[in-house]
């Protein structure tokens, strides 16, 4: 039996504490200056009571630590898998806030993988979660690659 069946924990090792230089180059870098995120006077009278990062942001943190040091390519290779393609994300919600001085970490496990019509693609599907230092949950999602058997 191989490695990638359901329920497999795949291995996330590291964590990220996001300082107030992430956060503005986050913003910077994607356009998201809503208010809450870029405006410390107009945050204050939020329920946050700081800026927040915006939730495609902590999509992007969290699923940079997911794939950091190419944990799911690895995975799949011993099972003599290769990713061809991202395809997409599913129900993602956002659970908890992330605020300044926050430490994210991932946990990812495996839903899925099943062939295409095409004998040579599979679907791979997994699903993951994002935590802050207490251990509150910030964002939980489904991810969909497209990979290929190697030859």
């Amino acid at each position: 039996m191989g490695t990638v069946t359901a329920g497999a924990k795949i291995p996330c090792r590291v964590a990220r504490t996001l300082d107030k230089g992430d956060f503005s180059l986050l913003h910077q870098l994607t356009w998201f200056n809503m208010a809450v995120h870029s405006n410390a006077e107009y945050a204050k009278n939020t329920w946050f009571k700081e800026r927040s990062l915006a939730g495609p942001l902590i999509f992007s943190v969290v699923d940079g630590l997911v794939h950091h040091a190419d944990t799911i390519a690895e995975l799949l290779a011993q099972d003599g898998y290769e990713i061809y393609a991202y395809i997409g994300v599913d129900n993602m919600k956002i659970t908890s806030p992330v605020l300044f001085g926050d430490t994210l970490r991932a946990d990812a496990e495996v839903v899925d993988l099943r062939p295409t019509k095409n004998p040579e693609r599979f679907l791979f599907i997994y699903k993951n979660k994002g935590y802050n230092q207490r251990d509150q949950q910030v964002i939980e999602y489904q991810t969909t690659m497209l990979v290929m058997k190697k030859a």
